[in-house]
């Protein structure tokens, strides 16, 4: 018992904690509140008051979960404007480690046309869905040593190349500036595309002149800053500016304007854009494209975005600076390649210089008087067969003509090889840090590319591998040396006539100083193949006047052979007739 009450049992105490925590607190207030306004009716002023109370704390709740709702929702516009905010930096941060990487690039010109079409895909805004790029660089017509030559100009059209050869020894190295493009075309070195478009194909393609839209960036007066083709199908450009004394086929016809050139054959609907890739000098080596469209295999025929032509802006400059970088070492190398060259120059003339005691040798038989030439023996008469002696007389006689030139030939065989002992270790300096020099070279470098066709065809490389200098750049590698190291000039019975031919014409009329304008490399290589092939035909010209005079004693004998049975057969036939 509590005082003298009732004694609370356990469920007594359990359901006075269950009012106290829920409902006890209220209505405490609603009664403080029934005492504080003594209404007539306290019961129902109890009751209205609880309704009220209801009422409002469901207000109040529902004033709490809106609350909780909207600040979840601005953590989450926080989180993704942070997210976003960091993806901006972070998509700035890659671009520019990208831009500076393409800057370094200053080696082989494939490897930077590779990373500025795939840099230009993959950091664009869609991250490359729907869009491919590519790289084409401009090339000059190749020259094809094999084709047939032009007819000889005579002794008066040769005096003229002889006074240009002069007034470019006096040149020195040409100053780098623009070339003339109106004899080039775009060949497509690089492409890059999202994964299933697979555009491979396209790689080694030309773009002509005369079609397309591109050939703005280096004709337009003022060349064009870019190219931006909103839709590739329907595109109709003003009309293409005629070449000083280029007559219009039909001048009455109105002129036709440019059209976006298809190289897959088929228009299609889809944007293009085209930016140039610009040296230093002003000169355009190129250009970086890309378009949308749309194809089987990818493509999705949007316009490209803005940010994403900025994007091929910066990768174009970027490539610039990287082939300004090559540039800028090459002809460093160059002018500090002059002293080195004068050097060798000294070591061939100590080379042709003659011996002690061959100069006193030479004179004397300058002053000897010339021995008469030996006159040929007769030739039977027309339509008569020669005899055995007659025969063995003109076989004589060659045979004493091929000797006296063997002895000609052997002693400009052993000159050949003195002067290849002069430069044959210039080969050696020839490593792939050197080729490298050679591969950094976007465009032709005329006189150095037929340097290096000629060691090309010595080391048994077909035509085909060789045909661009695109595809020539891929020949020299760390072995392109070492294969001409392994040669060996006195072996001809090894050579190849079509080969040999190719190298002849790769040589032909080449000078030291015109290749020594374009690479230091490749007048160590000049220097190395043309006293090679040398060596190599004065040992063939021995070899041949060996075999004709070997030939000659062996038809000789032969002869002498047949002249001995006859007379032999003539004696036992008189011998016969006397029994």
């Amino acid at each position: 018992r509590v005082g003298g009450g009732n004694i609370m049992t356990v469920q007594d105490k359990i359901d006075t904690k269950f009012l106290k925590d829920t409902v006890a607190d209220v209505v405490v207030k609603a009664c403080s509140a029934c005492a504080v306004a003594r209404p007539e009716d306290p019961v129902g002023f109890v009751a209205g008051w609880l309704d009220q109370f209801v009422a409002n704390d469901a207000i109040l709740k529902k004033r709490s979960v809106e609350l909780t709702e909207r600040a979840a929702v601005e953590a989450e516009e926080e989180e993704a404007r942070v997210e976003a905010e960091a993806a901006v930096v972070s998509h700035a941060s890659r671009v520019a480690k990208a831009l500076e990487h393409v800057t370094t690039l200053s080696g082989d010109p494939d490897i930077l046309y590779k990373h500025a079409a795939s840099y230009a895909l993959k950091l664009s805004s869609s991250g490359g869905e729907g869009m491919r790029t590519y790289v084409a660089d401009l090339e000059e017509p190749e020259e094809d040593e094999m084709a047939d030559e032009p007819e000889s100009l005579g002794e008066e059209g040769e005096a003229a190349p002889e006074a240009e050869e002069e007034e470019e020894e006096d040149a020195g190295i040409p100053p780098p500036g623009e070339p003339s493009y109106d004899d080039m075309f775009f060949r497509y070195v690089s492409v890059a595309a999202a994964k299933g478009d697979d555009q491979d194909w396209l790689v080694g393609k030309k773009l002509e002149r005369g079609t397309g839209v591109s050939f703005a960036l280096v004709d337009a007066s003022p060349k064009a800053p870019w190219i931006d083709v909103p839709n590739a199908m329907t595109y109709r450009g003003p009309p293409r500016e005629p070449k000083e004394g280029e007559e219009p086929a039909d001048p009455e016809a109105p002129p036709e304007p440019t059209r976006v050139h298809f190289v897959g054959g088929f228009p299609r609907a889809g944007a293009y854009f085209a930016v140039p890739i610009v040296l230093a000098t002003g000169e355009v080596a190129g250009m970086l494209c890309a378009d949308t469209v749309k194809t089987p295999q990818g493509g999705n025929g949007r316009a490209i975005a803005e940010a994403d032509k900025d994007l091929m802006r910066a990768v174009a400059k970027a490539a610039g600076v990287a082939m300004d970088s090559a540039a800028a070492a090459r002809r460093e190398r160059l002018l500090a390649a002059a002293e080195e060259q004068a050097k060798i120059a000294e070591t061939l003339a100590a080379a042709d210089a003659p011996e002690e005691g061959e100069e006193a040798k030479e004179g004397e038989e300058e002053a000897a008087e010339p021995e008469p030439e030996e006159e040929a023996p007769p030739e039977p008469e027309e339509g008569a067969e020669p005899t055995e002696e007659q025969f063995v007389a003109a076989t004589e006689f060659k045979m004493r003509s091929a000797q006296k030139l063997l002895a000609a030939a052997e002693k400009n065989l052993a000159r050949k090889q003195k002067r290849f002992d002069a430069v044959k270790p210039l080969i050696d300096v020839v490593d792939d840090d050197a080729l490298a020099e050679l591969r950094s070279l976007p465009r032709a470098p005329k006189a150095t590319w037929r340097v290096v066709k000629a060691g090309l065809w010595m080391t048994g490389h077909k035509k085909f591998e060789f045909e661009t200098w695109a595809l020539t750049r891929k020949q020299i590698v760390d072995t392109y040396n070492d294969s001409l190291k392994a040669l060996d000039p006195m072996k001809v019975e090894a050579r190849d006539p079509k080969a040999w031919e190719g190298v002849h014409r790769c040589l032909k009329g080449l000078k030291d100083r015109a290749v020594m304008k374009e690479s230091k490399v490749g007048a160590l290589l000049f220097r190395w193949i043309e006293g090679f092939a040398g060596v190599s035909d004065a040992a063939l010209e021995v070899s041949e006047l060996k075999a004709t005079i070997e030939d000659c004693e062996n038809e000789i004998e032969k002869a002498q052979e047949r002249m001995a049975e006859a007379a032999a057969d003539a004696e036992a036939a008189a011998a016969q007739a006397a029994h």
